[in-house]
């Protein structure tokens, strides 16, 4: 079992850019209660995977790397599912793109990928109004004020694009000293 330890977090996060088509499949074609149960499992393997690494000893930044894409890449696919039928996820998925690209960015300047807990948290409370999204399409009747779950995504958004600058700007600063 310990040689599985150093591979099974990686699997489970793998398994969430594995399975994106799929699930974007699902989302266009109608097949959203299908879609929410798979949505909800894959994206409860974002925990399992850094729980089941910080406890077995196996972190490794390819796994930090592979874990950040992961998310990006099912967050996007949903998105998508959800902009056809609710524009106002435009909004979320444009400032996720933004957050992407900016990390990167700051990856490639300074070679160190920080993940800080505002992003952590932000990217639940994404996964979290996606699912609510997802669950108003086939429950159209219960009337969830959505879009008030989709400002509060985007304001979470913002903090955390904001926090990411101050961070770099603080490790910038630091670095010159």
């Amino acid at each position: 079992m310990t040689k599985y330890k150093k591979i099974i977090p990686n699997i489970l996060t793998s398994s969430r850019i594995l399975l994106t088509p799929l699930i974007v499949y699902l989302g266009l074609t109608n097949h959203i209660n299908i879609l929410i149960g798979i949505a909800i499992i894959v994206a409860l393997t974002d925990s399992l995977d850094g729980i089941l690494a910080r406890k077995w000893k196996v972190e490794s930044e390819i796994g930090a790397k592979l874990d950040a894409i992961a998310d990006k890449v099912l967050i996007i696919g949903l998105l998508i599912i959800l902009i056809v039928r609710n524009y106002t996820f435009f909004y979320v998925l444009i400032l996720e793109c933004i957050i992407a690209f900016l990390n990167l960015y700051f990856y490639l300047k300074k070679g160190v990928a920080n993940s800080l807990m505002i992003g952590k948290i932000k990217t639940w409370i994404v996964f979290i109004t996606i699912i609510i999204g997802l669950m108003d399409i086939v429950f159209a009747s219960w009337n969830v004020p959505i879009d008030y779950f989709i400002y509060f995504t985007v304001i979470w958004q913002i903090c955390s694009l904001l926090s990411y600058i101050m961070n770099y700007i603080e490790m910038k600063s630091k670095k010159k000293n």
